[in-house]
This record gives structure tokens, C-alpha cells and sequence, in this order.
């Protein structure tokens, strides 16, 4: 989505519901090029530990590694121990 800063101020209430349902990030324009994104909190923090999983590059390739063998069938069901 992508709207201007003033209608981003005339329809605030109705562009945040929008963000905030469709978890789809809000890109505000102006005039002068200072343009800003408005993200719902709870994407903003997956995005939060998606960068924090993988600025470690030794995690990054074990997670990568991971998602490839899931992807060829190699991954295994478990279920989660109560305690």
C-alpha cells in the first residue's frame, strides 16, 4: 500500500486497521522524499528475530540448512514433551 502523508493524516484510524490487519506494510510519501513505512507491531517484531537469528552467519547457514532438508522431505514429525 502507498498513500501520501496527507492522506495518511486525514484517514490515520482506517490505514493503521489496514496495516494492522492485512500485515502489510504502509509506505508514506512526501513531497520532499522523507518517506516513511508504518509496520503492525507484531510483524515488526518477527522482523526483529528474523535479524537477530541471522546476524550470526554460523546461525543463519544452520537455519538455511535446516529449511533446505526440510524442503527435500528430510524433516522429522516430533511432538513436544509436557512437563
Amino acid at each position: 500500500m502507498i498513500t501520501t502523508y496527507t492522506d495518511f493524516r486525514q484517514q490515520l484510524k482506517s490505514y493503521l486497521d489496514k496495516v494492522r490487519n492485512s500485515h502489510t506494510p504502509l509506505f508514506v510519501t512526501s513531497a520532499t522524499g522523507d518517506d516513511v513505512v508504518v509496520l503492525s507491531k507484531a510483524d515488526y517484531e518477527s522482523m526483529e528475530e528474523t535479524f537477530y537469528l541471522l546476524k550470526s552467519p554460523k546461525n543463519a547457514a544452520r537455519l538455511l540448512q535446516g529449511i533446505e532438508d526440510y524442503e527435500k522431505g528430510l524433516g522429522k514429525e516430533r511432538s513436544l514433551i509436557d512437563e
